[in-house]
């Protein structure tokens, strides 16, 4: 059952990235804010339906969710600053680099094990993105901006998976919709407030945001759930890379096929490189 939701965290992943892509086509008053703000408000209304009214909120979780709300809200407003600044393919390889950083997390305080088809993959992992940047051609360019997007995303996604992981150690798998809730509030109302303050007309820019927000916020917080369930019993080593490489391959696929985006040979060696890592990973 575990490897059965891991397939549903992957496919999830995906469809999060085309909407927010698709927001950034489609909203003529785009405001990355209110529409992060949306998502997260429709997520916190998934733990909320989850947790069928049975909850309660100890002391301990606030630090836990204080921490995850930061890296939650600066991970989901970068990456959709990132997915509108540059190529959705290469956004989404870094991003799922960042599945690195719980990775080690879990190897070095939690002592999970460690095979030798770990150390192929994620190998294949390293040289899959020096290879994405290699020999980049003109349509590829990176600019400044999207370069600070990404290391943003990066690191704080990165967090976000490392504190989940946390909470659930802790807790010994409990407070799930608990820890959720209260991040995901906090996230809403700072994000609501800061999105609502930007000129221009409301109306215009909430409309798209509920259009491709709500649904990507949903799907978000069913992923989440589903990480937090699979990672209480599952090692970080083979959970989060595996994500990782999932992820690259099917917005490669994505990328190519929907939004006709162009990668030289070299960067296309890389994503099959992404491919040879799926199976180490996971074998």
């Amino acid at each position: 059952m575990n490897y059965f939701f891991l397939f549903i965290i992957i496919l999830i992943q995906l469809f999060e990235r085309i909407f927010a892509k698709q927001y950034n086509i489609k909203a003529k008053a785009p405001n990355i804010n209110l529409f992060t703000a949306v998502g997260c408000f429709c997520a916190l209304l998934f733990f909320l339906i989850n947790s069928g009214g049975s909850i309660s909120f100890p002391r301990e979780l606030i630090p836990y969710s204080a921490a995850f709300s930061m890296a939650f809200g600066t991970a989901s407003a970068a990456m959709i600053f990132a997915i509108k600044t540059g190529p959705l393919s290469i956004t989404a390889l870094i991003t799922s680099y960042s599945l690195l950083i719980p990775t080690f997390y879990g190897i070095l305080f939690l002592h999970d094990p460690i095979h030798p088809t770990l150390y192929i993959g994620l190998v294949a992992l390293l040289i899959s993105l020096y290879l994405i940047n290699k020999n980049k051609d003109e349509s590829m360019k990176f600019s400044p901006s999207w370069i600070i997007y990404i290391l943003l995303t990066f690191i704080a996604n990165g967090m976000c998976s490392t504190i989940q992981k946390m909470q659930q150690v802790h807790f010994d798998g409990a407070y799930k919709n608990e820890f959720m809730i209260i991040s995901l509030a906090v996230v809403t109302i700072v994000l609501l407030v800061l999105g609502l303050s930007k000129k221009g007309n409301k109306r215009e820019m909430l409309k798209p945001c509920i259009k491709y927000g709500a649904v990507k916020g949903l799907i978000n917080g069913i992923m989440n759930y589903l990480v937090m369930v699979v990672s209480a019993s599952m090692p970080n080593s083979v959970l989060f890379p595996s994500i990782s490489a999932g992820g690259i391959v099917l917005t490669f696929i994505c990328a190519l096929t929907i939004y006709k985006e162009k990668l030289s040979k070299t960067q296309t060696v890389g994503y099959i490189l992404g491919i040879v890592s799926v199976v180490f990973l996971n074998i």
